[in-house]
């Protein structure tokens, strides 16, 4: 999860350049705190690398990607690219007297715990729009482009249908681990309960 916070921490940080940023909506906040060091605007999108794409060439990003380490760097060009990640992540390492796992802990800290649900006999966008309802009244920001992603000051979660397999995904991000855990559990177990 932090190889695209390491890249960003690089472009922004290292390199200096400056502009809007572009994630989806299940990647770390590690992104948005390293944006607002650098005063840059962030945006998140539905999860897919085409809907990133798109959001990096309306707003002309200057870098962004996927939580999953796939990292668009428009200087090169507008796909998912391994190989630019671990350029900019080895850059990042030649001016660190340290280890990577050292390294990490010199940015922000954020935890995110990923699971799923089955969904099997029951409406997903039925789970979802629960969800939202539950979530409407309660102050926390809310983002429906894609599924439904709860934030509050302290965590935030995604909840959003597979378009492959019966099932619902839960991702979930806090500060610390078990924290983490305990979010994404209690929104599992809602959906569990909604079978019954």
């Amino acid at each position: 999860e932090y190889t695209l916070a390491i890249a960003v921490q690089f472009w922004l940080g290292t390199c200096g350049k400056r502009g809007p940023v572009c994630k989806n909506l299940s990647s770390s906040r590690a992104l948005d705190d390293i944006a607002k060091k650098y005063d840059c605007s962030i945006y998140s999108t539905p999860v897919g690398e085409i809907h990133v794409a798109n959001k990096m060439i309306e707003v002309g990003a200057v870098i962004g990607g996927e939580g999953n380490g796939g990292v668009m760097l428009p200087d090169i060009h507008i796909g998912r690219d391994a190989p630019v990640a671990a350029a900019l992540a080895l850059q990042l390492m030649s001016t660190f007297n340290g280890t990577l796992s050292e390294l990490k802990k010199t940015l922000p800290q954020w935890f995110i715990v990923k699971k799923k649900a089955s969904v099997v006999g029951i409406n997903p966008d039925e789970i979802i729009a629960s969800i939202l309802n539950e979530w409407k009244s309660k102050g926390a920001e809310i983002n429906t482009s894609d599924g439904v992603r709860i934030e509050t000051s302290e965590w935030w979660v995604h909840v959003r249908k597979s378009n492959t397999e019966p099932i619902v995904r839960i991702i979930g991000e806090a500060r610390t681990e078990e924290h983490a855990n305990k979010i994404v559990d209690e929104f599992a177990q809602k959906i569990e309960k909604s079978k019954l």
